[in-house]
Parts: structure tokens; C-alpha cells; sequence
């Protein structure tokens, strides 16, 4: 791949990260541009992506029903080219499926797949976890050089934006995170004042009394904060005001 396609695609994946509405969205356009990247040189393609999450594979992303299906024979079996290639960040090559000698469960199991051979390549990620591009072709053979190539510096350039992708994700997600505590924080805080008004007891005596409540009930203390403040006054919706920024 020249240095004038590889900018062309660094330029359509900034693009398709912007345009996407979150990451799952982003890496489904990923999958529809290199499955056309791919088209070109392994005919019909199928691509995936396979991410680690929570200590386990998951597919994000596939251009079809059948495609995440394949994906998942290799996670039940626990072995297979995707998997070796998110682990250890190499290349993982199938010439063939039925001459194929490694990984005897995901090959038994695949018997009778009409995909012959599989290309996984690495999606280097600079944060924590693993990802891996993944493509089926019903041809059997090796994939050729030039196109291995053109899928290792695609699959670079999609690494940065894939990186960035969850950058921001995971900013996204500690931003709800903190909002939602702090609403809770606000339900309890209102709710241990009715209850400081109501019976004269301090603020730590009002929350141990709101504890209790939720020990006994099996509730959670968010949850009795708002029984109270319902109560109090028909709301159980406080609202925690944040200054714009």
C-alpha cells in the first residue's frame, strides 16, 4: 500500500470515527471497509473483529450473521487463528480448513463450513485489552503478499483510530458513571435531610437509620433513599445540577 492510500484511509476512518455515534457503529464500518479492501484480492470476504472484554473474546462487529457465528465456534472451542491472534498480536494464517493440523477442536467443529481459508491480523491497541481483524474466504490457498501487506498497514492505521475509539469511550462511559453516583449521592443526601427534619437526629444518625432500612429490606440504599423523598414529596426523581462547561 503507498503512502498516498494509506493517507487516503487514515483520513476515512478519522471521518467514519466522527461520523459514528459510538464504537460499536465505528467498528461496523471498519468491517465494511475492509471487507472492500479485502474483496479486492481474496474475492468474497467476510471480516470481523474480535475484542477482549472482561478476560474473554467477544465479536463487536462482522459483516454477517454468519461470520460472528464462525467467530463464536473459535471462543466455544477456545482455540483457532482469531483467538491466536489476539493473544500473542501476530499474524494467524488457514490455507485451509480441511488439510489444516492445528487447533483439532475448532477444525472438527468447522468441518462443515464452507469457508476454506482464514486471515487474522492483529489491530494493535495502545490500551489495555486485544483486538483482531478477522477474514474468511470459501477459496483455499494462501493470501497473497500484497494484499497481507495492504491488510497489515490498513489494519495499523485502523489501530490508531480504533485506539482513540475507546479513548473516548471509556470518557464517555466514567463521565455516566460519575453523573449516576452522583445523583445517588443527591437522592440519599435529600433523603437523609427529610428524615433529620422529621425526627431531629444528625446527619449521621439519618444515614445509619437509611442503612438499616436497607439491610432489612434488601434494598438498595439509592432505592430507599428514593421511597423517602417519594414519600416526602410524590418525586422520586432528584436531579443533581452540573455548571456548564
Amino acid at each position: 500500500m503507498d503512502r498516498e492510500l494509506i493517507h487516503s484511509n487514515t483520513e476515512v476512518l478519522i471521518d467514519v470515527l466522527l461520523d459514528s455515534p459510538d464504537m460499536t457503529v465505528f467498528l461496523q464500518r471498519l468491517v465494511e471497509i475492509s471487507g472492500r479492501e479485502l474483496g479486492q484480492g481474496l474475492g468474497a470476504a467476510h471480516c470481523s473483529v474480535t475484542v477482549w472484554r472482561d478476560r474473554r473474546p467477544v465479536t463487536v462487529c462482522s459483516s454477517d450473521p454468519e461470520t460472528a457465528a464462525m467467530d463464536e465456534v473459535q471462543y466455544a472451542s477456545n482455540q483457532g487463528p482469531c483467538l491466536q491472534t489476539a493473544r500473542t498480536g501476530q499474524i494467524s494464517e488457514v490455507i485451509d480448513l480441511r488439510t489444516e493440523t492445528r487447533w483439532p477442536r475448532y477444525t472438527r467443529a468447522m468441518a462443515g463450513s464452507p469457508m476454506r481459508s482464514i486471515l487474522a491480523v492483529p489491530i494493535a491497541l495502545k490500551t489495555a485489552g486485544a483486538a483482531a481483524l478477522n477474514t474468511y474466504s470459501p477459496q483455499p490457498g494462501p493470501v497473497p503478499e500484497d494484499v497481507k501487506k495492504t491488510l497489515l498497514d490498513f489494519t495499523t492505521v485502523a489501530a490508531r483510530a480504533v485506539t482513540l475509539g475507546i479513548r473516548l469511550q471509556t470518557q464517555a462511559e466514567k463521565s455516566t458513571d460519575l453523573a449516576a453516583a452522583l445523583e445517588s449521592r443527591t437522592a440519599i443526601d435529600l433523603a437523609a435531610g427529610v428524615i433529620m427534619a422529621q425526627t431531629g437526629c444528625d446527619q449521621k444518625q439519618a444515614v445509619n437509620i437509611l442503612m438499616k432500612a436497607s439491610n432489612n429490606r434488601n434494598e438498595k440504599l439509592r432505592d430507599v433513599a428514593l421511597t423517602v423523598l417519594a414519600r416526602f414529596n410524590g418525586s422520586t426523581t432528584p436531579s443533581t445540577h452540573f455548571d456548564a462547561l
